[in-house]
């Protein structure tokens, strides 16, 4: 009976494994501490999940630990998105989400200028997202490199990282 059970759950985790390495995951970011707001004290029993008055949403634009996810993210999807690997990567501001603001998803929406090694520089967009990683615990960063997916196989995460276009 528990090998049964046991062979039952290696086939399933076999195909969640396989099926999430057909699409790119985005690259976790690592939280330093617990702080009042962590995500355990955030649980809607134990009151406001937004009152946080001294916890920054998201790390910033050009933290290290953020443009080390990214680059991380961009290389390994390499493979996928047929580009040059990303050898230089230079945070250039944050981009203001106007039409959802305030959101009830903690995001910082960022630009950034990427050098590949073809010798080629592109704009890449990418955000940072709270509570986003393994069971909501910590980070995670999105990335789309512009002008490297022509057939827009993955326009939906491109258009998400970038924020809303004013209506």
């Amino acid at each position: 009976m528990f090998g049964r059970i046991l062979s039952a759950f290696v086939v399933v985790m076999m195909t969640a494994v396989a099926a999430s390495a057909a699409d790119v995951p985005a690259e976790p970011v690592k939280k330093s501490g617990f702080g009042k707001c962590s995500t355990f004290n955030n649980i809607w029993l134990w009151g406001d999940p937004t009152d946080c008055p001294n916890d920054a949403v998201a790390p910033a634009c050009d933290a290290q630990p953020v443009v080390t996810a990214a680059v991380s993210f961009a290389n390994r999807a390499e493979a996928v998105y047929r580009i040059p690997r990303v050898v230089e990567f230079v945070p250039t501001g944050e981009a203001i989400q106007p039409l959802y603001s305030p959101s009830p998803l903690a995001r910082r929406y960022c630009t950034a200028s990427v050098s590949l090694d073809n010798g080629a520089r592109s704009t890449a967009h990418y955000f940072v997202e709270e509570d986003a990683g393994f069971v909501g615990f910590g980070w995670k960063v999105y990335v789309c490199i512009d002008d490297y997916d022509a057939w827009h196989v993955y326009d939906g995460r491109c258009r998400i990282a970038r924020p809303a276009p004013d209506q």
